[in-house]
């Protein structure tokens, strides 16, 4: 029997034994491995929608590259509950956003979960800390205090008002010795001819040397939901449309002789409704570049207006493929076959159809106990003693930014390959060190979303059904710090191993060695 270890009070009467910032995917999958341990959870979500990135758009979703990596309750309850509701026995990574909006839900209410929408954080005004323990978050209705706190949000905002380490942004290659981190000029897009090659969303070239580290995050984007129904909506014209943002656009079409959004789209067919997904598309796309930098730190405020500008740009394509004179008429029609659907997003803040959520692909990242680096993805550092999951997915990080070269040419920078392709990963497992602070920090938080890994360590597993196995994993540790009352540093491994597998979880495969 363990001596007694100063740990966390018995809650008060009303208060949860963890609060948990995020009703995302690892968050959702955190609250039901607690309440499978008997504890409840009080899930605090800073926008108006539960699910995430998943119920907000992202539902053509990557899967590991080795099935048998993705395993526990995410797969059996999530994937699969999706899978259900299209009549199959197995986890589904095709699917309608109103489909994984009901199966969010639904394992919520399993999870006994209490969920508060619109509560944000915005700095560490909200956030008390006693010594190295988080006790209290600030809501609308007052402090909500825990024993235990769970950061699955896609931002980071608990940890870093919580004064937890972080970095935003890509290391220099010397800091961990990676080929592919920081400026990565050499592995870049460069298309052309584009003139003049100056013009948003271009902008000015770097004058960093390569392999130097900066504060700059790729891009984001909205991920849209198209439909050939005949009750479809048709593409929105924002109140600040400007054609001119589409030049580089309306030229690349020309240059590779694309006939129609038909030809961008049909190969992301959602079955079984006849649904389609945008993402980036073309070398000029859906995506970004550069409207992200400010996210990660900013304040609600100037988030909101990143948001707005990336439905602007997003919009404002879909208008113009349907509607600008420019282009042939024959493409016009193609484009105005498709139309936003009238039964998905009906309450989104950019309009009916329109897609919720932004796709924050990478924000803040915590300076854990071990950070995940390029090398542990490839042999033979892709083992470790301490695995809360294993998964295999090329190394995927999206166009920083766009720059002018020579008179032009257009580059885009931040790929890791400078191709189509993702550098290849070997199967690897994930630490459980990734999940939290370092030794000295705060004991009684995990982070599942913005865990420990640099920007090129981080490119390959920040996949959403990742994320909710890393959320099973937080939940699993915040369990056990509360049932031993020690700070989740000394968190015990076989004990945290056994409880991961109990449910499904799978921590070692034949391809690791």
């Amino acid at each position: 029997m363990d001596a007694p270890h100063p740990g966390p009070e018995a809650n008060a009467p009303g208060d949860p034994d963890v609060v948990i910032y995020g009703a995302t995917l690892a968050g959702i999958m955190a609250a039901l491995r607690l309440r499978l341990r008997g504890l409840t959870s009080l899930i605090l979500e800073p926008t108006g929608h539960v699910g995430g990135i998943v119920a907000g758009g992202l539902v053509k979703t990557d899967a590991p590259n080795v099935d048998e990596a993705h395993a526990g309750l995410t797969r059996s309850r999530y994937f699969a509950g999706i899978g259900a509701e299209y009549g199959t026995d197995d986890a589904q990574y095709l699917f309608e956003p109103k489909v994984a909006q009901r199966v969010a839900q639904r394992l919520i209410t399993e999870a006994n979960a209490t969920v508060q929408l619109h509560q944000r954080i915005h700095g560490p005004q909200d956030v008390e800390v006693t010594g190295r323990r988080i006790t209290g978050v600030r809501t609308a209705d007052g402090w909500r205090r825990a024993r235990f706190f769970i950061d699955a949000s896609y931002e980071g905002d608990l940890m870093a008002a919580a004064g937890v380490p972080y970095v935003v942004g890509r290391e220099p290659a010397s800091r961990y010795d990676e080929p592919y981190a920081g400026f990565q000029p050499v592995q870049a897009y460069r298309r052309g001819p584009f003139r003049p090659n100056t013009l948003y969303p271009v902008g000015p070239a770097p004058r960093s040397a390569a392999g130097e580290g900066d504060d700059k995050t790729q891009a984001y984007n909205f991920r849209g939901v198209l439909t050939r129904d005949a009750d479809r909506l048709p593409f929105p014209k924002p109140e600040d449309y400007d054609p001119k943002r589409y030049l580089y656009l309306r030229q690349l079409l020309e240059h590779r002789g694309i006939p129609g959004l038909s030809s961008i789209v049909t190969h992301t067919a959602l079955l079984p409704n006849g649904k389609y997904q945008t993402n980036q598309a073309l070398f000029i796309g859906f995506d970004l570049p550069g409207a992200s930098w400010d996210y990660p730190d900013g304040s609600w405020r100037r988030r909101e207006e990143i948001i707005a500008e990336q439905a602007r740009w997003h919009q404002g394509m879909l208008y113009f493929l349907a509607n600008d004179p420019s282009l042939p008429e024959t493409f016009r029609a193609d484009a105005r076959t498709f139309g936003l659907p009238t039964d998905e997003f009906l309450d989104s803040p950019h309009g009916p159809g329109f897609p919720h959520a932004l796709y924050i692909r990478e924000a803040r990242r915590l300076l854990g106990a071990t950070v995940l680096t390029q090398h542990h993805l490839l042999k033979p550092n892709n083992t470790t003693a301490t695995p809360v999951c294993c998964w295999k997915y090329g190394m995927d990080s999206h166009v920083v930014q766009y720059y002018a070269e020579g008179g032009d040419t257009i580059v885009g920078e931040g790929t890791l390959s400078g191709t189509e392709h993702n550098p290849p990963v070997d199967l690897y497992q994930i630490p459980a060190e990734c999940l939290f602070p370092a030794a000295g920090g705060i004991e009684n938080l995990t982070v599942g979303i913005c865990f420990s890994a640099s920007h090129v360590g981080y490119s390959s597993p920040r996949m959403e059904p990742n994320y909710g196995m890393l959320g099973e994993a937080c939940g699993e540790l915040a369990a056990q710090t509360i049932r031993t009352g020690r700070p989740v540093q000394e968190y015990r491994y076989a004990e945290l191993a056994a409880a991961l597998t109990e449910h499904g979880s799978v921590l070692d495969l034949p391809g690791l060695r």
